[in-house]
């Protein structure tokens, strides 16, 4: 049993809301069960020392594991000479030089200081580019945390989502007037998408869309699709890259699929652990950012720590590191052992399931149907999910009910961890009962929501 810091989550709870670094989703988190204190390669350490395997890496961010030697040390090095310039940098300069030689779509980069910034910006630019307002982005998917794009993610309560194409704000404290400028799609469904894009392509910005989505394996057909219709229709595409970009590939989803959006943004792996977010482009619509550019082509886009030295390093340091084709070896060879030994371990207990996403993110659903969009996810068996991650703790695993990443020091060992302590908390969940109990709530929830309508 994972040892409590009871003074620390005492002090959080009095100085911190709800003692969490988050405020998202429908379910109220409990109070911390552990305060992380350091990470080395795939583990990390709570304040009272116990070891545990991390397998969600801060959000997929650790693409090269918990302070990794080249990255620390060049980071260290850059310390001394300085944080913050509010300038441009010699490593934002570096960097942006090797991203434009491992992403197909950058011929110019912008850097900023997280997906969050990047998305906010990106979505700036098409609407300057286009001179049109109508953003659209698909159910489920998660883009940051702004008020113009926090509509119908995977964090909202779809019991009161319209149907489509309509919005519905994820927060209070969205303006409504944001609702006039989103339009909803289901996600690997190009004929519906297709019809939403032609009924309002008069008036489409930009189409923004995550490659993997929430974890959910893309159809290639419907990424392919969805860039003709951009082209045919000349609707500037973003691929939000955040956890795609240097995780599937050192091209990013780009590669991966083979298919090339006019804008693409950046965050998580690209810093390594280190707060960074990036906006890359086509020379043409990148040219908004210009400063040079007159008055009438040129957006607005300022930070004081955009381009710090601090971040651009680590990620420079990153992308080097992942230039040995090893490596992503290494990555996808570990999520498809990982979704093996998975879907060998639910069958044992005799749980039906669906192995989904792609290389090095691995996600799952207990169904006996295929899941291909965010609403079906909905009708599969969240609680289990739900059970599964309040009991992962006790294994030892930093890991949740789902969408699993590795970095590249997972290895066998690694593996075996996470499996048996996968394994070891459907043990206790089956024998307390639970495990029953969750499906049959299950199916409870979904004949009411059939009797709703």
């Amino acid at each position: 049993m994972i040892k409590k810091p009871l003074s620390l989550v005492k002090k959080a709870t009095k100085y911190v809301p709800g003692a969490s670094y988050y405020t998202a989703g429908q379910n109220l988190p409990t109070l911390p069960e552990f305060i992380l204190h350091r990470g080395n390669g795939a583990y990390v350490y709570t304040t009272e020392n116990e070891k545990m395997l991390d397998v969600t890496l801060a959000h997929s961010s650790l693409i090269l594991g918990h302070n990794h030697p080249a990255v620390s040390n060049a980071v260290k090095n850059q310390i001394d000479k300085g944080s913050a310039f509010t300038n441009i940098t010699e490593p934002a300069i570096e960097l942006s030089e090797i991203m434009s030689k491992t992403i197909p779509c950058a011929e110019k980069i912008r850097l900023v200081n997280s997906g969050t910034e990047a998305s906010i910006l990106a979505t700036r630019i098409v609407r300057a580019y286009t001179g049109k307002n109508l953003i659209l982005k698909f159910e489920g998917a998660y883009h940051g945390f702004a008020d113009n794009l926090l509509f119908n993610t995977n964090y909202g309560n779809s019991n009161n989502w319209d149907n489509y194409p309509s919005p519905t704000p994820d927060s209070i404290g969205i303006p409504k007037s944001l609702k006039n400028d989103i339009l909803i799609a289901p996600y690997n469904d190009l004929s519906k998408t297709k019809s939403i894009i032609l009924n309002n392509k008069a008036n489409i910005a930009g189409i923004i869309i995550e490659p993997v989505m929430r974890g959910l394996e893309t159809n290639k057909s419907f990424i392919e699709g969805i860039k003709n219709i951009s082209i045919n229709e000349n609707i500037p595409l973003i691929f939000d890259e955040v956890i795609t970009g240097y995780r599937l590939s050192l091209g990013g989803a780009q590669e991966f699929f083979g298919v090339t959006p006019d804008i693409a943004i950046y965050g998580k792996a690209l810093g390594a652990g280190y707060p960074i977010g990036a906006i890359t482009g086509n020379k043409k619509i990148m040219n908004l950012l210009n400063p040079q550019s007159s008055d009438e082509n040129r957006i607005f886009s300022i930070g004081s720590f955009h381009s710090n030295p601090i971040s651009s390093t680590a990620a420079l340091m990153c992308i080097k590191e992942l230039q040995n084709p090893e490596n992503y070896i290494k990555l996808n060879e570990f999520g498809d052992n990982l979704r093996s030994g998975l879907s060998q371990i639910f069958s044992e207990y005799k749980i039906p399931h669906f192995m989904t996403g792609a290389g090095s993110i691995v996600e799952f659903f207990f169904t006996s149907n295929t899941v291909s969009n965010y609403r079906d996810t909905l009708k599969t068996n969240l609680n289990l999910k739900s059970l599964l991650s309040n009991q992962l703790p006790k294994n030892f695993i930093v890991g949740g009910g789902g969408r699993y990443t590795s970095s590249i020091f997972h290895e066998e060992k690694e593996l075996s961890w996470l499996l048996e302590g996968i394994s070891n908390s459907l043990k206790e969940i089956k024998a307390s009962g639970e495990l029953e109990k969750s499906f049959e709530k299950n199916q409870n929830s979904l004949a009411s929501a059939t009797k709703m309508g």
